[in-house]
């Protein structure tokens, strides 16, 4: 049996990281959601490269605010990212005791199953194929406001 290394479990680990990115998702995504704020990818804007991350801010809010269609059009990955943030600001609100327990659980489904592993190498096939097979859509997508 091949044992996986775990990676959200890891992240996990650091609860005062797993603070931080609650606090800046609830405000980027509170803001975002408003309109009152729109951060842009920076690796989009310096290199002129889409990043695989990219349109996945606006997938989620979509896919929060129902629309699925649209969340899938701009990221096909909104739901695992928006699982994780779910799971994060859960693990990062639990007690210390059942923090643990959580994050055990979660390593030990990582390592048997390797999940997060393949979601990550997935999501760098996904933007590979958008990148050169669907470029033009692709930009679009991202360009738009």
């Amino acid at each position: 049996m091949f044992v996986y290394k775990p990676v959200l479990a890891d992240f996990l680990e650091s609860h005062r990281t797993c603070k931080w990115v609650v606090g800046i998702v609830i405000l980027y995504f509170g803001l975002g959601s408003f309109g009152v704020f729109n951060w842009q990818c920076p690796i989009w804007y310096t290199l002129g490269i889409p990043c695989p991350g990219c349109g996945l801010s606006r997938a989620i809010i979509a896919l929060v605010q129902g629309d699925w269609e649209r969340s899938f059009t701009l990221h096909a990955f909104a739901p695992f990212f928006l699982l994780a943030l779910i799971l994060i600001t859960i693990v990062t609100l639990l007690p210390a005791l059942q923090r643990q327990g959580v994050i055990n659980w979660i390593s030990l489904v990582e390592r048997h199953t390797g999940i997060t592993n393949f979601l990550l190498i997935g999501l760098v096939f996904y933007w590979l194929g958008r990148l050169l097979i669907l470029q033009e859509t692709f930009i679009h997508l991202i360009a738009e406001k």
